[in-house]
């Protein structure tokens, strides 16, 4: 089972609906009103909680029970796709970039 997750920080000057946000970052598009994020730290704190990892150029891979996830990012958003990831390992992971600063969306829940 494969999910996908999407987290940014919101301004208080977006105007955009988290759906409407969602839409934009998958058709690559900038969204005015996402702050800029701080990517090293959220990298760093996912190597951390998720030290079964290997970092790439622009993606990060993880690995935690059965399952698996790769995060890529740009300067407004970080996607991540869940691969047969336990609930308990989902949230760990969803918890770990809010304690970052961002707020999950996932789409479809």
């Amino acid at each position: 089972m494969s999910d996908t997750l999407l987290f940014w920080s919101p301004s208080p000057l977006l105007r955009l609906a988290p759906a409407e946000v969602a839409r934009e970052i998958v058709w690559g598009e900038e969204v005015d009103g996402l702050n800029d994020l701080n990517v090293k730290e959220i990298i760093d704190a996912l190597k951390a909680a998720f030290p079964q990892h290997e970092e790439r150029s622009g993606l990060l891979i993880g690995r935690a029970g059965e399952g698996s996830f790769e995060a890529t990012w740009t300067w407004q958003h970080v996607k991540v796709d869940c691969r047969d990831l336990p609930e308990s390992e989902r949230r760990r992971l969803i918890d770990t970039i809010e304690a970052v600063g961002c707020q999950a969306y996932e789409p479809g829940r």
